[in-house]
């Protein structure tokens, strides 16, 4: 087993780690984060093993993460390319746009008051 082939970039105050794992069994090691994330699983199948459990995941799948818990990706297939997506910020977030608890259609709402894209 290996560790995958990172990348990372940050824009705009959002930051993204891209993981390839080239091999079955590859693992990325166990970890928490200090805020909920999102990891985009582009290609592939992970088993995810965290603090309350295990899950396997076939991309593509959006997979969201609460602070504070540990977790850990194994690729089970070859080639499995996966996303760690972060907004970088300060304190305790009290100033994020969207609360935690957010609905589907809560978010369609905030992306048309703020908008992502040029007119």
């Amino acid at each position: 087993m290996s560790e995958p082939i990172t990348d990372l970039k940050l824009v705009d105050n959002v930051f993204v780690k891209l993981h390839q794992f080239i091999n079955a069994g590859d693992t990325y090691h166990g970890h928490a984060h200090v805020f909920d994330h999102i990891t985009l699983l582009a290609t592939g199948r992970v088993l995810m093993k965290h603090d309350n459990g295990e899950q396997e995941f076939v991309a593509p799948k959006l997979i969201v993460t609460p602070k504070g818990i540990t977790h850990q990706f194994t690729a089970l297939e070859p080639n499995t390319v996966f996303c760690c997506v972060h907004a970088i910020r300060e304190g305790s977030g009290v100033n994020d746009v969207a609360s935690p608890d957010i609905t589907q259609e809560q978010q369609w709402d905030l992306l048309t008051k703020y908008s992502i894209e040029s007119p």
